[in-house]
C-alpha cells in the first residue's frame, strides 16, 4: 500500500497581480513559457513516481490562478497524474479560479477531468472595493460566476475578506449575504494581511486611513462566523466554514501534518520527516527540471520535537482544536505536565479551555498569534 499524500500543484500564472499579492506570480499566459511549465511540472512528478510509492488523497491546484491558462494543459496535467499514480476513488480535486477568467466552458471541462472542488477569489462583491484591491472583475462578473459555479459544481468555495480599503460593516454584510445566498457548502473568510513586497506594504503611509480601525474588521469576522452558522456553515478552522461533509480535506492535511507534496515554483512539501520548497523564480524552476535536477530551494528535516510544536500550532487552527489522547499517543508526552506553565498561563487570561481537547476560546482566536507564540 502506498503511503498516502495530498498533491498541491502551483500554477504561478495571473492576468494580473493583485495589489495585496504577495504570492509567487506572473502576468502572463504566454504559451510557449505555460507549455514548458507544466512539461516541468510532468518532469517533477515522474521523479515521485520512479522513487516512491505513493497514493493520492487529494490535488489541490493553486496559484497564481490556475483558470488562467487554457484548459487543454490542465487537462493534460490531471490525465497525467491519473495515469502515473494510484488516486484514490475518493480524492477531492479542487481547482482556484478568479471571475475574470472562468467561463461556462472552462467549468464543464473541469467537471469532465474529475475536478469536484472549486475554489472561487470573489474577495468582495462591492465595485469600490475590488477596485482598491487591484482586482479586475466587477461585481456583476463575480455574480454571473457565482450563478454558474453553484450550478456546475456541488462543492465550491467562495473567498472573501475583510480589512479592505474603503470596506465598512455594512459593506461587508451585504457582499456575505449575496454570497451566502447562492448556496456555497464552503466559505473562507481572511484578514487582508499587509505583506512585505505589495504595493500596499510600500504605499501603507498613504494608504492606512482607507482602512478600517481593527475593532471594525473583528466585528466582520464575528459577523460572519455567526451568518455563516445562521445558514449551517459552521466554523471548523480560524478562516474556514463548511457545511458538514464540506471541510476541504487538503488543507485538513496540512493542520493535521500529515505529508503532502508539493510541485510547481515556489512549492511547498512536508514528506518522509522534511520540510522543503521549491525555487521561486519559474525559469529557474523550468531550466533545473530540464537538467535532470530537483528545483529544491531550502530543505529541513523536522525532528520530534518541532513535530510536537508545529501539531500544537497547527492543531490549534481548527475549532476543535487538539484531541490530547492522540497529541499524547504520536509524541509520548505527557501535555498537562510538559506544557503546565504555557497551558495556566492561557487559561489565565481566558485565550484556551481543555476538556478531552485543546482548543483556543472565542477571545483566544481574536489573540491566536499570541497563544501559537508560547509553543514556538
Amino acid at each position: 500500500m502506498g503511503k498516502k499524500i495530498g498533491l498541491y500543484i502551483h500554477i504561478p500564472f495571473c492576468k494580473k497581480k493583485c495589489l495585496y499579492c504577495d504570492f509567487v506570480s506572473y502576468e502572463s499566459v504566454e504559451n510557449g513559457l505555460v507549455s514548458e511549465y507544466f512539461d516541468s511540472l510532468q518532469r517533477e512528478l515522474i521523479f515521485y513516481k520512479e522513487n516512491y510509492d505513493i497514493e493520492i488523497e487529494t490535488i489541490y491546484i493553486g496559484g497564481g490562478t490556475p483558470s488562467a491558462v487554457d484548459t487543454k494543459y490542465i487537462e493534460r496535467l490531471i490525465g497525467f497524474i491519473y495515469s502515473n499514480f494510484k488516486v484514490d476513488e475518493n480524492c477531492e480535486t479542487t481547482i482556484e479560479a478568479n471571475p475574470e477568467s472562468l467561463n461556462k466552458e472552462k467549468l464543464k471541462v473541469y467537471k469532465l477531468l474529475n475536478i469536484n472542488r472549486l475554489s472561487i477569489g470573489i474577495q468582495s462583491l462591492n465595485d469600490i472595493e475590488l477596485k482598491a484591491l487591484g482586482r479586475i472583475h466587477t461585481s456583476k462578473r463575480a455574480l454571473e460566476i457565482l450563478e454558474l459555479a453553484a450550478r456546475y459544481f456541488e462543492n465550491f468555495n467562495i473567498d472573501l475578506m475583510i480589512g479592505l480599503p474603503y470596506q465598512n460593516i455594512e459593506s461587508f454584510s451585504k457582499t456575505l449575504e449575496t454570497a451566502i445566498s447562492f448556496g456555497p457548502p464552503h466559505v473562507s473568510v481572511y484578514s487582508l494581511k499587509i505583506e512585505e513586497g505589495t504595493y500596499f506594504y510600500d504605499a501603507y503611509e498613504f494608504l492606512k486611513s482607507y482602512f478600517p480601525p481593527e475593532k471594525e474588521e473583528r466585528s466582520m469576522y464575528w459577523l460572519a462566523v455567526e451568518r455563516l452558522y445562521d445558514f449551517g456553515i459552521y466554523q471548523y478552522e480560524i478562516s474556514n466554514f463548511a457545511r458538514k461533509k464540506f471541510e476541504c480535506k487538503h488543507n485538513l492535511k496540512y493542520w493535521d501534518c500529515e505529508s503532502y507534496i508539493g510541485i510547481g515554483s515556489s512549492s511547498h512539501s512536508f514528506f518522509e520527516g522534511y520540510r522543503y520548497s521549491n525555487v521561486s523564480d519559474i525559469k529557474e524552476y523550468i531550466n533545473s527540471i530540464k537538467n535532470g535536477y530537483l528545483a529544491v530551494d531550502t530543505k529541513e528535516y523536522i525532528d520530534d520535537e518541532e513535530m510536537e510544536k508545529e501539531y500544537i500550532i497547527l492543531g490549534l487552527r481548527k475549532i476543535e482544536g487538539i484531541d490530547l489522547l492522540k497529541l499524547e499517543r504520536r509524541f509520548n508526552i505527557d501535555f498537562m505536565k510538559k506544557y503546565k506553565t504555557q497551558i495556566e498561563k492561557l487559561r489565565k487570561y481566558g485565550l484556551v479551555e481543555i476538556n478531552s481537547h485543546f482548543r483556543l476560546t472565542k477571545k483566544g482566536m481574536d489573540f491566536a498569534n499570541i497563544v501559537w507564540q508560547e509553543f514556538i
